[in-house]
């Protein structure tokens, strides 16, 4: 049904009103919005005849400057036209046909959320320009802007390359390493049709009982800077003022605004026990460098933190979000709100609560299911007085801005460049840059002598090598969280190489390699490998405390019979750990089993780049970007802590 279609039959009385009015004439609404129904009812054709009217000579030009093409949109837009550029909604809960009547601006797929048909790169595909191509069908013709979090790859869909989580990124420090990464991502994420990301994580966490820690790269916000600069440039290019982004690149998302890392106890979505002022000093030394060092990239849009700062949500901070981001900063793109957020303001209904965040700075509201009320809301905000029309014409301005900077008006869905990427996607060469990353993260904690050699030397000249483990053989612990679904999950989950097989490929043909998950293999080897740390988790549900921040259960009942088996071992046989994990655990009750331990965080598919260290002529490269506490339960006080509370300070890191 097409959009004006639409308007004369469906709409509330509300929403024909509003449509009736056009934006950007300088004029209030508040009379439109009073008059009487039953005048505008006999009204209706002549008026809707007049105001459909669409001039596309400006804002279809791509040869015409940015600025002129927004302004040549929004002066014939509608009211309700331009609230349905600010909301977002999730995939499975709108139809095409929704998104032409409506001229929804944005949809997106939360963690997990595959098309109904599958989720193989050919279901995203079809299911993405499938609803790009009803958004060129609505009155105006403006193309849907499609989100996803491809925070480690295209992560969600079967098949593509994922990388280490951004924990083992910081510690390999790279920042050559991580613009390819961002261009391989980039790529993957096209390649399905899908213009836009939200990556990178940016914050610092001062906890890591914190479930997002190993979303981001480091403590410390002067190892962010330099690595969100050289990721955002991968993602979406090298972007000047007014250049338009080339269809090979995506738009990236600096998230998460901001102080998340700073909760209290680590808790996720909690609050920073700060007063403004003092948050205000703790931006001024050096919280905000990552951010501004994205700006400084041309990062197109920002995404609000849950977080709250002295008890007032960052989505509901005008402070933060006007004040600070867009007037100090000069951010010049829009802010998303992140997944329902701003229902964990403190407004006591709904409408309030869309009050609030639009007035702090929100522009483009991610409502994965009640995206309609949303719009209604939105309206009646304006309608009464409580959000001005100059505010929604600001939000939906830089909403434009970023679709007509990505390129979305001068494309068209399944192109000519979506269909070579689509070529690539998961390739050989993509799979070799994530090994490259594999690589260099790894962490040698320790390498003790055996004999006259170190550990690590032992194990090249090692002929039978027992594997203890499940995580040795798991591609889903690998991967960690947000791989294909939101948590995470353990097993054969997509397409990849294990630790395991990784071995094997990278020993010679006269050494053995054999598994078990009791270390009942020992007899008889010469050299052990476990790998063990912890199952897959996603946010809140991989909140600890520090007694609980600890290898997995299942993964402490191999240790245990490994315990009990080193007695069989040769006295010179190495025994080298393996954690799979995303960041710092207690590991104290075992470390003294191990003549070597190496932080291989959460890899993700290639962990054939594992064994390319461990067995390899390449050397360890990565060092700790968090400070690793012998005891959990004393992080709080890492920065001051003596020496002897320290297991690995941060910076640690060994060669071979």
């Amino acid at each position: 049904m097409k959009f004006d279609t639409y308007v004369r039959r469906k709409l509330p009385a509300l929403f024909l009103s509003a449509a009736l009015v056009l934006g950007g004439c300088g004029s209030s609404n508040t009379d439109a919005f009073s008059a009487n129904t039953e005048s505008l009812s006999t009204q209706n054709e002549a008026v809707i005849s007049q105001t459909f009217e669409v001039d596309q000579s400006i804002y279809m030009d791509s040869s015409a400057p940015i600025e002129d093409r927004v302004a040549a949109l929004l002066a014939q837009m509608t009211l309700e036209e331009k609230v349905a550029q600010m909301v977002q909604a999730e995939q499975a809960s709108i139809t095409p046909e929704e998104v032409t009547a409506y001229g929804i601006g944005s949809v997106l797929s939360g963690g997990g959320s595959a098309p109904s048909t599958g989720n193989t790169p050919r279901d995203w595909q079809a299911r993405v320009n499938d609803l790009v191509s009803a958004s060129l069908e609505s009155r105006l013709s403006i193309p849907l802007l499609y989100g996803i979090d491809a925070v480690h790859g295209n992560n969600n869909i079967y098949g593509a390359t994922v990388f280490p989580h951004n924990i083992g990124l910081g510690a390999a420090n790279d920042t050559e390493l991580m613009e390819e990464i961002g261009t391989v991502v980039g790529e993957e994420v096209r390649a399905v049709g899908i213009p836009w990301t939200f990556a990178p994580t940016l914050g610092n966490p001062m906890n890591v009982t914190w479930g997002r820690t190993y979303e981001c790269f480091s403590e410390r916000p002067e190892d962010i800077a330099p690595l969100a600069f050289a990721y955002v440039e991968g993602l979406q290019g090298s972007l000047n003022k007014n250049d338009y982004m080339d269809q090979e690149h995506v738009i990236a998302c600096a998230k998460h605004f901001i102080g998340e890392g700073y909760t209290t106890d680590g808790i996720n979505q909690g609050n920073v026990d700060m007063t403004p002022e003092e948050f205000d000093e703790l931006l001024a030394n050096g919280v905000l460098d990552p951010y501004t060092s994205a700006l400084n990239a041309g990062v197109l849009t920002v995404m609000a933190s849950y977080n709250s700062v002295d008890g007032v949500k960052c989505h509901e901070n005008k402070h933060l979000l006007t004040d600070v981001l867009k007037n100090e900063l000069g951010f010049t793109g829009f802010v998303v709100s992140d997944y329902n957020a701003i229902e964990q303001t403190s407004g006591a209904t709904y409408k309030d609560q869309v009050e609030l965040c639009v007035n702090a700075g929100i522009d483009m509201f991610m409502e994965p299911n009640t995206w309609k009320e949303c719009m209604e809301t939105l309206l009646e905000l304006v309608a009464e007085g409580r959000v001005t029309e100059e505010r929604i014409n600001d939000a939906v301005t830089r909403i434009l801005r970023v679709k007509f900077t990505a390129g979305l008006f001068d494309t068209e869905p399944n192109n000519t460049t979506e269909q070579e990427l689509f070529s690539s996607f998961g390739s050989d060469e993509h799979r070799e840059v994530a090994r490259r990353a594999v690589r260099e993260s790894l962490v040698l904690l320790k390498n003790d002598p055996v004999g006259d050699e170190t550990a690590l030397s032992a194990l090249s000249s090692s002929k039978n090598i027992a594997v203890v483990g499940q995580k040795a053989y798991d591609i889903g612990s690998q991967c960690g969280g947000w791989t294909i679904t939101w948590q995470g999950k353990a097993g054969k989950i997509t397409q990849g190489t294990t630790l395991i097989e990784g071995f094997d490929q990278a020993v010679d043909s006269d050494v053995a390699l054999s598994h078990s998950l009791d270390a009942s293999n020992c007899e008889g080897a010469d050299a052990v490998i476990a790998v063990f740390g912890e199952t897959p988790y996603a946010e809140t549900d991989g909140d600890r405390t520090g007694s609980t921040l600890n290898i997995c259960s299942s993964d402490c009942q191999s240790l245990d019979a490994l315990r009990e088996n080193l007695t069989v071992l040769p006295e010179d046989a190495p025994v080298i750990g393996i954690i799979i994990a995303g960041r710092p655990i207690n590991i104290s009750e075992y470390e003294d089993m191990f003549d070597a331990i190496i932080m291989a965080w959460l890899p993700g598919t290639e962990g054939d780049g594992v064994a390319d260290v461990l067995f390899g002529d390449y050397d360890f490269t990565g060092t700790l970007k968090y400070t690793w506490m012998k005891d959990m339960n004393d992080i709080g006080s890492k920065d001051t802590a003596d020496a002897d509370k320290i297991l690995y300070p941060y910076g640690y890191g060994l060669k071979k």
